[in-house]
């Protein structure tokens, strides 16, 4: 499975699918009642615009279910 991620240094945006997750909590409920995963996600390849390994907030990703396909 691939994710959307952005450079968060040259805020270019670029699909992966060489991740893991860490610091995974489960998922947990915010104060209007959504649920979301606790986790980070953590690149294992460097960023393709920039060289770094960058590390998200597994809720601050888009979610590859609710967006089209890649050609």
């Amino acid at each position: 499975m691939e994710f959307i991620f952005v450079c968060p240094l040259k805020r270019e945006s670029f699909f992966s699918g060489h991740f893991e997750v860490t610091d995974n909590q489960g998922i947990t409920v915010d104060e209007d009642g959504s649920r979301y995963l606790n986790a980070r996600i953590r690149l294992t390849e460097p960023c393709p615009h920039c060289g770094e390994h960058h590390e998200y907030r597994a809720n601050e990703l888009a979610c590859p279910f609710s967006s089209k396909e890649r050609d």
